[in-house]
C-alpha cells in the first residue's frame, strides 16, 4: 500500500511538471511569435551554417540577426573559444572598434557570463550596470582597451552562451546604451537564438563528420575507395574534350599477411600507416592517392605521359624500399608492387583501366618477389 501511494505521488509530481513545462514552452513560443520576424530569423540560422565553413565565417551575420531580434539593442560582440589558448577572443562586433577589442581576451572566469551567472552558465545573464562590473572585475589594461573600443557608453549587456556538447564554444553579447532596456522576453528570445546556433552547429559537425567518414580511410587518412572513384570519374569527364593523358597506378603492399601473422595486426596497421605517409610525401598535390582495399592502394597521375609515370614509380619504389618500420624492437621492411594503366593508350573506361593495372601489378610482383627477412 505505501508503495502504491509513493507511486501515485510521483506520477502526480511528473504530471504537474509536464503541465508546467508545456505552459512555459507555450508562453515562450507566444512571446517569440509576438516579436516580428523572430521565427524567420531562427529558421534562417540553419541555412546560414550550411553555406559557410567555420564559426568565424558567419559570426558577423549572426550578430546582425541577433540585433534584429532584440529591438532596443544597439551594439553587439561575438567571442569564440580558442582551444589553443583556452581563452575567449573577440571575432567580430557591431558598434565597436574591433581592432581594440582584439587586444584583449578572457578566460571563462573573467567573462560577464561567469561573474554574473551565479553558477548557471547555460542561460543568458543580464548585467544591469556594465561600468560597475568592468571596474570591479577587469584589469585596468583590459578596461582601457574596452574603453578605446567604445565600451564606456554601454549601460546594459545581455550575455548569452552558445553551448555545444556541454562546452561553451562562444559567447554572444548584446548591448544597450540605455538603462533598464532588456526584459524577460529579450532573455528568452536570445536564449532560443543561442540554442538554434548550437543545434545548427551540431548538425553541421555531424554532416562534416559523415562526409569525412565517406571521404577518407579511417586508418591511413588517405582518400577512400568510393571518393577516389568519384574524383577519378570527374577527372575522366574533364579529359574527354582535350584527350589529356593520365595514368591509374594500382599498388599492393608486399607481405602484409605474413607480417600480420608473425607480429599481429598492430604491426600491419603500423606498416599501412607508414607506407601511406611515405607515398603521400613523394607525390605532388595534383596526384590523387587512396586506399582501395586491405593492402591495396591507387594513384591517379593527371596530365603526365606514361613514360614519366613509369619513371616516377621506379623512383618511389627505390625510396620506399629504403625505409623500414620498427615494431617491438624488430625492423620490418617496407615494399610494394605496382601496375600502370594509361588513358587513352590502354582504355578510357575506369573499370578496364583497373583490370589492366591489376594484371600488370601481379606480373610485377611475380618478377620482383623477394623473401621476407626480419
Amino acid at each position: 500500500m505505501p508503495y502504491l501511494l509513493i507511486l501515485g505521488a510521483l506520477t502526480l509530481i511528473l504530471l504537474i511538471a509536464n503541465i508546467y513545462q508545456y505552459n512555459l514552452s507555450k508562453k515562450l513560443h507566444h512571446d517569440i511569435q509576438n516579436r516580428k520576424g523572430v521565427l524567420d530569423t531562427l529558421l534562417s540560422i540553419g541555412k546560414l551554417f550550411v553555406k559557410m565553413d567555420h564559426l568565424d565565417d558567419y559570426s558577423h551575420k549572426l550578430l546582425e540577426l541577433a540585433l534584429g531580434t532584440i529591438p532596443k539593442a544597439t551594439r553587439a560582440s561575438f567571442l569564440i573559444y580558442n582551444d589553443l589558448t583556452g581563452r575567449y577572443e573577440y571575432k567580430t562586433c557591431i558598434g565597436y572598434d574591433l581592432e581594440q577589442l582584439q587586444k584583449v581576451s578572457f578566460t571563462l572566469e573573467e567573462t560577464f557570463l561567469y561573474k554574473n551567472a551565479e553558477g548557471n552558465y547555460d542561460l543568458p545573464t543580464l548585467i544591469r550596470d556594465v561600468s560597475l562590473h568592468d571596474s570591479k572585475f577587469l584589469d585596468p589594461s583590459v578596461n582601457s582597451s574596452l574603453a578605446k573600443a567604445g565600451g564606456l557608453e554601454i549601460k546594459e549587456t545581455l550575455s548569452t552562451p552558445v553551448v555545444l556538447d556541454q562546452k561553451i564554444v562562444a559567447i554572444l553579447n548584446i548591448d544597450s546604451e540605455l538603462s533598464n532596456t532588456f526584459d524577460e522576453t529579450d532573455q528568452k528570445v536570445i536564449h532560443h537564438f543561442a540554442n538554434h546556433i548550437a543545434i545548427a552547429l551540431k548538425n553541421k559537425h555531424l554532416i562534416e563528420e559523415t562526409i569525412n567518414l565517406s571521404k577518407f580511410d579511417s586508418l591511413t587518412g588517405t582518400y577512400s575507395r568510393s571518393y577516389f572513384e568519384k574524383l577519378f570519374k570527374a577527372y575522366r569527364t574533364h579529359t574527354l574534350d582535350n584527350m589529356e593523358s593520365y595514368s591509374l597506378v594500382m599498388c599492393d603492399l608486399n607481405n602484409l599477411k605474413l607480417i600480420n601473422d608473425h607480429f599481429g595486426h598492430s604491426a600491419g596497421d603500423q606498416l599501412l600507416v607508414e607506407f601511406s605517409k611515405t607515398i603521400q610525401g613523394l607525390l605532388k598535390e595534383s596526384d590523387i592517392f587512396a586506399r582501395v582495399g586491405g593492402d591495396e592502394f591507387a594513384i591517379l597521375f593527371r596530365n603526365l605521359p606514361p613514360a614519366k609515370v613509369e619513371e616516377k614509380m621506379r623512383e618511389i619504389v627505390t625510396l620506399t624500399e629504403a625505409k623500414k618500420i620498427t615494431h617491438q624492437g624488430i625492423s620490418v621492411p617496407m615494399s610494394f608492387s605496382y601496375g600502370i594503366a594509361s588513358s587513352p593508350e590502354d582504355s578510357m573506361v575506369y573499370e578496364v583501366l583497373v583490370r589492366i593495372a591489376d594484371v600488370r601489378m601481379y606480373q610485377y610482383k611475380e618478377k620482383h618477389r623477394k623473401p621476407l627477412l626480419f
